[in-house]
């Protein structure tokens, strides 16, 4: 069972023009990190502020959505007034879960029921004040608990601070506390006060969730 994702930044306008050629660049470096993590992983920037990915294992899909989410909301750029909906969503993402008809790098084709899911329901997300984060599946029921688990999760993320972001992006990859402090060049305590107040807990107790779901019982 595949998983898509379908992401556009939010207020990407609001930024400079230098801002927006180094996310440019930070975003593509991003993809690259998540392709040597995740076997088979393929994602793209489009139309400068337009992602889209596909992965093999819907399991996966999540946490790799978060990955996402997290490093754009660490990006530093300058707090005004038009760039708050930046620093505070990051990215507006929807996941797609279902099968792919063709999965084509070399021609760069994306085509399947996935592709459709992510597409068709981040144009339905709206208002940011309703939540930048969503899952979608063929099966309703299964929508229904994992939309609320992305609801939730989002309102979380969307409180962190920057600092917060990038501690809880490192955690989504892996990483342990002593790593992540020498990496941040901050003391272990910090990284420990930034992922409390961050509230980790929560977000760990639903990509466990998540991770544990057989897809494929749902076809």
């Amino acid at each position: 069972m595949y998983a898509t994702i379908s992401a556009d930044i939010v207020s990407s306008t609001s930024l400079s023009e230098v801002e927006t050629i180094e996310l440019k660049q930070y975003i593509e470096e991003q993809l690259k990190i998540l392709e040597t993590s995740y076997p088979n992983f393929w994602g793209r920037l489009i139309k400068g502020d337009y992602i889209e990915c596909v992965i093999p294992d819907a399991s996966n899909a999540f946490r790799i959505a978060l990955i996402i989410k997290n490093s754009i909301k660490a990006f530093k750029v300058n707090k005004t007034a038009d760039s708050k909906p930046f620093y505070t969503y990051g990215a507006r993402i929807a996941i797609g879960i279902g099968n792919m008809r063709i999965v084509d790098r070399e021609q760069g084709i994306m085509d399947g029921e996935a592709i459709y899911l992510s597409g068709r329901s981040i144009t339905k997300l709206g208002s940011l004040n309703k939540g930048a984060l969503t899952i979608e599946t063929a099966n309703v029921n299964l929508s229904q608990s994992l939309r609320v688990i992305a609801v939730l999760t989002d309102a979380i993320l969307n409180d962190a601070t920057p600092k917060q972001s990038q501690v809880i992006y490192y955690k989504l990859l892996g990483y342990k506390e002593s790593e992540i402090a020498e990496k941040m060049k901050i003391y272990q305590s910090g990284v420990n006060n930034h992922s409390s107040s961050a509230k980790w807990y929560c977000i760990e107790e639903a990509l466990n969730y998540f991770e544990q779901i057989k897809f494929e019982d749902y076809e």
